[in-house]
């Protein structure tokens, strides 16, 4: 018998769509942020450290300056196209966590069934809990709405579950070279 254990939701907006992209960015894509970071460093340098005509600097430094200052450019392109292709119907969904398994109701689409073991990794944030299935599947749960539990005890029971534990999201520019590195796998 599978007893009831938490629920949870999130109603999307704008925002959390653009969050969930965001992270899902970092969360994945860390061999093409450093990449992107990397060429347009190497833009501005070759800009600046030879002779070269000065329209070409002009549009080395455009660039590489542009490379350097959006590292989660991607992520919010993806994140507008997914926006504008709901025309503004965001879903809202609601979790149910029971001792074996755990359900995801999404309004107006139906209901499915998945096992802890489904959960490949756990990141949180200030606001939101993220339990990605894969990099292209997540379910993003708002905290408050977390019914008469914390999100301490959630939290617990999901890294029990799974036996993965929840990490914070870094951004590119917050990491050291040694968290690079591990992310990376160099």
């Amino acid at each position: 018998m599978n007893d009831y254990k938490y629920c949870a939701a999130i109603v999307h907006n704008e925002k959390t769509i653009r969050d969930l992209y965001k992270t899902q960015y970092y969360a994945y894509d860390k061999v093409r942020i450093v990449s992107r970071f990397l060429l347009g460093f190497a833009m501005i340098i070759t800009a600046a450290a030879f002779s070269i005509p000065f329209w070409a600097k002009g549009i080395l430094l455009l660039i590489g300056a542009w490379l350097v200052s959006t590292p989660d450019f991607p992520a919010q392109v993806i994140a507008e196209k997914n926006i504008s292709a709901r025309k503004a119907l965001l879903p809202a969904m609601t979790y149910e966590f029971y001792s074996d398994f755990f359900t995801i109701s999404v309004e107006g689409e139906g209901k499915a069934k998945f096992s802890y073991n489904k959960i490949t990794l756990l990141i949180q944030d200030s606001n939101y809990l993220y339990l990605f299935i894969s990099k292209n599947s997540a379910c993003m749960i708002d905290k408050s709405t977390l019914k008469s539990q914390n999100a301490r005890d959630f939290v617990n029971f999901i890294e029990a579950k799974t036996k993965l534990k929840f990490r914070t999201q870094k951004s590119f520019i917050s990491m050291n070279f040694q968290d690079l590195r591990k992310e990376i796998g160099i």
